[in-house]
């Protein structure tokens, strides 16, 4: 069986979604091949966070968090039972990296790129370890508390592929390309039943994506670094609203509680294997244990971890320490005969809407 399409889209992830449901409200015919199935991968392993990234101001990064911001203005008003405003609290230690002074400035340039209205506030010691009774009072210094908003990373996913496909986007999971061929005036992939025809071809299968080009001969501008993150599952609720610690090495890490566990994360791993071959570290699980209980009351166990998940990020590659890589995205196109092609490199979960609408923009014409 052969179909044509105007665009066919790898990957069925957050950003391929949003990309096959912005191209079918332009009226285009579109595929989007998923090897597994819709958000199994990074879209449903992340953090679970909709934000403009606190830490990213450290490194100048000022549009980046302006866009995202306005992405998590639009992912509030017009998702409201996926994506909602959470206080989110920053306790200073003595022994905190950042002094308080520090994130104060931050916090007021991130309000003054936020769009939902709330101010970040100084919260009194008193006030918040009445709140934060399992946290440590020795060496408190200083608490803020400011607003950012929390998401079911999945459910949110699954919406953005339910409306593509409402549009009239066909999303075929569990589909293996066996060929894909380059053309003068077309591309053709064929998947073990179907022949699929096209013009445009976009690759958003993330941090698969080298892999991809890899496999197909794809010509591309960038390469990707592959981040493994990983979260622990704890098997209760610690803590009564989200928080971001410190490191001694200033990196930073979360604690955030969800309805009957509670959500810690996460790391940076560089990894140079295949993606489908990245497993959790028994390091990385460590370190998040010991940094965790380096603020707890009452120490965590290996037992009280419920889960561990971990998911690939795919930022762009470049020579800095994987912490300060940016999280910006690159939309690379290439003309190829009659056919475009696209690559995504890069993005996060928050900034899904806007790199969709940059997107088809660029592919209108």
């Amino acid at each position: 069986m052969q179909s044509d399409y105007d665009a066919v889209i790898l990957g069925a992830g957050i950003n391929g979604t949003a990309l096959a449901r912005a191209l079918a409200e332009q009226g285009k015919r579109v595929a989007v091949i998923e090897k597994s199935q819709i958000g199994a991968g990074a879209s449903s392993h992340s953090s679970r966070l909709i934000h403009g990234g606190l830490r990213y101001l450290e490194n100048f990064e000022f549009s980046l968090v302006k866009e995202a911001l306005n992405d998590q203005h639009y992912l509030l008003q017009n998702y409201p039972k996926l994506v909602k405003l959470r206080n989110f609290y920053l306790p200073v230690y003595e022994n905190s990296p950042r002094p308080a002074w520090m994130l104060r400035a931050g916090l007021w340039l991130y309000g003054f790129f936020s769009r939902h209205g709330q101010k970040a506030r100084r919260v009194e010691n008193a006030e918040f370890l009445a709140r934060f009774g399992e946290l440590r009072a020795e060496g408190l210094k200083a608490v803020f508390c400011y607003a950012d908003a929390k998401t079911d990373d999945y459910a949110l996913t699954c919406a953005i592929a339910a409306e593509a496909k409402t549009l009239g986007a066909e999303i075929l999971e569990d589909e293996e390309i066996q060929s894909l061929t380059i053309e003068a005036e077309k591309i053709t992939i064929c998947l073990a039943e179907r022949v699929l025809t096209t013009s445009l071809l976009i690759n958003a299968t993330g941090a698969w994506v080298d892999e991809v080009n890899t496999r197909f001969s794809l010509p591309s501008s960038y390469r990707v670094e592959k981040l493994s993150g990983i979260h622990l599952v704890i098997d209760r609720v610690l803590l009564p609203d989200p928080i971001f610690l410190q490191t001694a090495s200033k990196r930073i890490f979360f604690i955030i509680p969800e309805k009957e566990t509670t959500l810690i994360g996460t790391t940076e791993r560089s990894e140079s294997a295949d993606v489908d071959d990245i497993k959790v570290n028994e390091e990385d699980i460590a370190y998040l244990l010991k940094e965790s209980n380096n603020y707890l009351k009452n120490a965590l166990k290996r037992s009280d971890i419920k889960e561990v998940f971990i998911g690939t990020r795919p930022l762009i590659k470049s020579a800095k320490d994987p912490s300060k890589m940016s999280r910006e995205y690159k939309l690379d196109l290439h003309r190829l005969g009659k056919n475009r092609l696209l690559h995504i490199y890069g993005g996060k979960l928050t900034t899904f809407p806007s790199l969709a609408k940059k997107a088809a923009e660029m592919l209108k014409s």
